[in-house]
């Protein structure tokens, strides 16, 4: 990971930390208005936005499933804090990070 600014990482917690409450739309705001003018918050972002991107749809099915269902749901948010947590605390010491049941929806820009 290429070394980021002690700024930055404290913007990419507070966007991670957002996203736990409001979902998809903080990474999303973030990925829009980033993308083109700072390397390591695009990455953030595009990393965070896919993992809601293959989140999201256990919570859209929660809609038209039994009521069984919630708790599945409830798992599914417990693994998506934990996750997210873990990479909070790895940009914190500058570490590499990943998600590892993301799928890749928007492909890293050199990669393309």
């Amino acid at each position: 990971m290429n070394q980021s600014k002690r700024g930055e990482t404290i913007v990419i917690q507070l966007m991670l930390g957002c996203s736990l409450v409001l979902g998809v739309f903080p990474p999303l705001l973030m990925f829009l208005l980033t993308r083109k003018k700072n390397h390591f918050y695009r990455e953030a972002s595009r990393k965070a936005l896919n993992f809601h991107l293959t989140i999201f749809p256990f919570f859209l099915l929660s809609y038209f499933m039994p009521s069984w269902y919630k708790y599945v749901t409830y798992g599914i948010l417990g693994i998506e804090l934990i996750f997210i947590l873990n990479v909070m605390i790895r940009i914190a010491l500058r570490k590499s990070h990943s998600y590892p049941i993301a799928i890749t929806y928007i492909k890293n820009k050199e990669m393309s």
